[in-house]
């Protein structure tokens, strides 16, 4: 049996312009704990080796510092860490795999320079696949096609790029055949490139592809990374594309592979140091805010959570007041809070529901509502109520 991590894309030193610069090094800093996150998991699984499959750094080109503090963590690990380069720091010349520390032999570190089959022990085969440029239209699996065979070993192919999965991917992003572990005999197929972990069958209904996500979350989810100031290299084109959308949860994969020929068994591992939220929350009175108040300050670690938090609704002038407790609270007691009252409006006089509605349909709709809300049942006048609420939404929010 086999047992190792897999992770990849720690994009350690990444470039965040949309932050103040104390928080973006706050952030940066995040992703070095991460990883010491992740060596502990060495020795609590007991893995053999680490795989990183693509973009330990965040360019080519990162400073001296961020490199050698990447190298010293590595070098220290307990078990060989077998270091892929990707597109956003492969080998070009010059890069920081061409100076030191990183062109220097290290105790635990591995550089996985050449496409040609390492061993890594006794019967336990990896198939590295380095990127030599930031895009290309060649796969960089397919020279294992013609690697020598392995008979009765354990192979595993080690890729950044993207699985060719659909048809509307760019042809220069390393595209991967979607059957390449199946069609290569691989064991396991280790891919970075994409921030969202992710899990392949092969034709053999077998899954023995996986992407590994981010060590760390780099965004907030459903939104594109460009809210942070980052993306990915090259081209806005790809900043929009759910693969890089990571899940907000920093993993990596323990992976364990009984015997040749046997399915994986793939485990994801929670490493990540902050937790990103991007939220909307709806209000209409100060009980709806004192709820939300008491469940955005009773969240645990507050200290380790981004948080984005946009209100919508109308309340009352008294009601706006406790607005302030729940910004001390998101602004105080978060890693970073920011609190959006841009939707938020005050709850309108009969004068300012008259002028809203100006004339002809709606104005007639409002005379309705009003008129239901001095009349009628106990329900009617709530139903009345909200409705003229929803009315002066709408007023405020259609442009005139």
């Amino acid at each position: 049996m086999v047992s190792f991590l897999h992770t990849a894309d720690l994009h350690l030193g990444m470039r965040l312009t949309r932050f103040d610069p104390k928080t973006a090094q706050k952030i940066r800093e995040a992703r070095f704990q991460a990883l010491d996150n992740l060596l502990r998991q060495v020795g609590e699984l007991r893995v053999e080796f680490v795989l990183i499959a693509g973009d330990l750094f965040d360019d080519d080109a990162v400073d001296l510092k961020t490199a050698q503090r990447a190298f010293d963590i590595l070098d220290a690990a307990t078990v060989a860490v077998y270091v892929l380069p990707g597109n956003h720091d492969p080998l070009l010349p010059g890069s920081v795999w061409d100076r030191p520390p990183w062109n220097q032999a290290g105790r635990s570190i591995h550089v996985l320079r050449s496409a040609e089959p390492v061993e890594v022990k006794a019967g336990v085969w990896l198939y590295p696949c380095p990127l030599q440029r930031k895009t290309s239209l060649s796969d960089p699996t397919a020279w294992i096609a013609a690697a020598p065979a392995t008979t009765g070993a354990v192979r595993i192919g080690v890729a950044h790029g993207s699985l060719k999965i659909r048809d509307d991917l760019p042809d220069d992003d390393h595209l991967i055949a979607r059957d390449a572990a199946a069609a290569l005999q691989l064991d396991y197929l280790a891919l970075g490139h994409w921030h969202r972990r992710l899990d392949f069958k092969g034709s053999d209904g077998i899954g023995r592809t996986a992407y590994a996500g981010v060590h760390e979350p780099m965004c907030f989810q459903g939104n594109t990374a460009r809210r942070t100031g980052w993306v990915p290299y090259g081209n806005t084109r790809n900043a929009d594309r759910e693969e890089f959308l990571d899940s907000g949860v920093g993993e990596a994969l323990h992976v364990t592979i009984p015997v040749p020929g046997q399915p994986p068994h793939i485990q994801p591992v929670q490493v990540g140091q902050l937790f990103w939220n991007e939220e909307r929350a709806e209000v209409a009175s100060a009980d709806d805010l004192k709820r939300l108040t008491t469940e955005v300050a009773t969240r645990a670690t507050p200290e380790r959570r981004l948080l984005r938090l946009k209100l919508t609704g109308i309340l009352t002038a008294d009601t706006l007041v406790l607005v302030d407790h729940l910004r001390e609270i998101v602004e105080g007691r978060y890693f970073l809070g920011e609190l959006d009252t841009s939707d938020l409006h005050l709850q309108p006089t009969d004068e300012a529901l008259r002028a809203a509605a100006c004339s002809g349909v709606l104005r007639r709709v409002l005379e309705r509502l009003q008129a239901d809300r001095g009349n009628g049942t106990p329900e009617a006048q709530s139903v009345a109520e909200r409705a003229l609420m929803v009315l002066y939404r709408i007023t405020q929010e259609t442009p005139s």
